[in-house]
């Protein structure tokens, strides 16, 4: 049915349209009354409430205001779908307008960030990506906390009584002579420290050394011949103290107890 030059959107129904489930939905089955006039929002139609044809394609809204007020106008709603498509180029692939904007690429405006160009031969600029970061301040909200403030009357009462206490307490003190003269003493020393001393040459001092043997264990007992050092009453092995002068090395002849080099 043609009206004003132009074809009169009609609604589908389920009963009506056997194929009604693989019928080919425009804009990836989103909602282009919610487009125009929310800023480009995505939200998915429902084909429960009946879908639109108009000049060939079909149409499905979320709900039926959204469908009633694109029956009065459907060519207002076509349009405000490829403006929002011109402001935000990445809806063109996702909602398939690519036949709308033959001179566009989306690889230019990544790459280029001025390449696409709109159904005018206008140049579309592509989103400007900036890094961004927020801060807010540790404690933004002051807090105003009384430690002192009471809301109990009575507490209030008790704390006027104790303050009126304490204004008529009287703070003395006393101190004998041995306490008045009592104060802190400090001193003072001098750490001590290393001292090292060094003479001309080095010398040394080497005591007799005193070897005690015991003597007359020579022999056997029937052939043991008796020695000078047993004693003459008992006849058994005496012993005998040497002292070693300082010097005296093996091969020295011992006379007296003390040794002599020979």
């Amino acid at each position: 049915e043609m009206e004003g030059g132009g074809e009169r959107p009609v609604k589908l129904s389920i009963e009506s349209t056997p194929e009604f489930m693989q019928l080919p939905l425009e804009y990836q089955g989103f909602c282009p009354w919610t487009m125009v006039n929310r800023h480009g929002l995505l939200l998915p139609g429902k084909p429960a409430i009946g879908v639109v044809r108009y000049q060939n394609t079909f149409f499905v809204f979320a709900h039926a205001t959204a469908l009633n007020a694109f029956m009065r106008a459907p060519e207002e709603y076509k349009q405000g779908v490829l403006v929002i498509a011109q402001r935000s180029p990445e809806l063109i692939h996702l909602l398939r307008l690519q036949n709308d904007f033959p001179n566009q690429s989306i690889s230019k405006l990544i790459n280029a960030g001025k390449g696409g160009v709109d159904e005018g031969g206008e140049e579309m600029d592509a989103p400007l990506k900036k890094d961004a970061s927020t801060e807010t301040p540790l404690h933004f909200v002051e807090k105003n906390m009384d430690v002192n403030y009471e809301w109990n009357e009575w507490a209030l009462r008790r704390r006027a009584l104790q303050m009126t206490n304490i204004r008529k307490c009287v703070t003395t003190g006393q101190q004998t002579d041995n306490s008045h003269f009592r104060r802190e003493n400090d001193s003072q020393v001098y750490l001590p420290r290393q001292k090292d001393t060094q003479t001309m040459k080095t010398s040394a001092t080497q005591p007799p050394i005193t070897i005690q043997y015991t003597a007359g264990l020579r022999g056997t007992p029937a052939g043991a011949l008796p020695s000078r050092y047993a004693k003459e009453a008992t006849g058994k092995p005496g012993r005998l103290n040497m002292v070693l002068e300082p010097g005296a090395k093996e091969g020295h002849l011992v006379i007296g107890g003390r040794s002599n080099a020979f």
